[in-house]
């Protein structure tokens, strides 16, 4: 066997277990991906962690800019430093980025994280929380592994980082819409594991990604307010490795469906 078809066979196998729940197509154009060098991409002269292409210089000096402090609010909201070194890949258009990604989305980690200039289509300051939201994935992605990751509840994944980027990936949704969406019976429905190969979606549940994002953020957020050493301990827990629903049942002293019923009535009253 050649090395590039071994190279080729684990690549496929990294994709599998790190994006699930993807379309065939998305799939495909993804196993290509993984494979492209990132030999051409410029380490940016005053942050390192930070590479573009030539012609992204703009978008790396706002991410340079933006990152110090992106890598630190994601530290001390989720209670441990990145056991990894931060790299982020800024390219320099919308169609590179499809290219070295493999699908047409802002942001996205494989086993490299890159960035799409479409990030700054609603301004830095939406490009900052996305930024964030990703590296709240890598981070715990960094510690525990693609398959303990891909265990986790994509719900949980979903909401920890729109929570701790304050509302990264959800920002065309408010809060307010949100409530208004629950209130009206469109909502997710949380449960205690991911999947290996396939994982829930928004579109389960009918929802659009920002408004399963923002609902998601919502209930993480009810999770740290009613209890926040319980939150902190199930946080540490997976990122250890732990399995949610023990971890959870450990923190809470409650299991994960009358927390749930919880927050919807404290949505439905308030």
């Amino acid at each position: 066997m050649s090395a590039f078809f071994f190279k080729r066979i684990i690549c496929i196998v990294l994709i599998t277990i790190s994006a699930p729940s993807l379309g065939g197509c998305t799939f495909a154009r993804q196993s290509i991906a993984i494979l492209k060098s990132t030999d051409h991409f410029i380490p940016h002269k005053n942050d390192p962690r930070v590479l573009f292409e030539p012609g992204a210089e703009a978008y790396a000096n706002k991410i340079a800019r933006f990152l110090p402090s992106a890598v630190q609010q994601v530290e001390e909201k989720q209670y441990r430093s990145f056991t990894k070194p931060v790299r982020v890949y800024v390219c320099a258009s919308r169609a590179s980025f499809i290219q070295m990604y493999g699908a047409d989305v802002r942001a996205g980690v494989l086993t490299k994280f890159f960035l799409s200039p479409r990030v700054f289509e609603h301004g830095d300051d939406v490009a900052r929380r996305y930024l964030i939201h990703e590296l709240s994935h890598l981070h715990i992605r960094d510690q525990i592994g693609n398959y303990k990751m891909n265990r986790l509840p994509f719900w949980f994944k979903e909401g920890l980082a729109t929570y701790v980027s304050d509302g990264g990936g959800a920002h065309t949704v408010t809060e307010i819409q949100a409530i208004d969406a629950i209130k009206s019976g469109r909502y997710f429905v949380p449960n205690e594991t991911g999947g290996f190969i396939i994982q829930n979606t928004p579109s389960d549940w009918g929802l659009k990604h920002h408004m399963f994002y923002r609902q998601s953020m919502m209930f993480m957020s009810y999770l740290a307010t009613i209890n926040h050493t319980g939150y902190r301990n199930l946080l540490l827990a997976m990122e250890n490795g732990e399995r949610f629903a023990p971890a959870l049942q450990r923190a809470y002293d409650k299991e994960l469906v009358p927390l749930w019923n919880a927050f919807l009535h404290n949505i439905n009253t308030g």
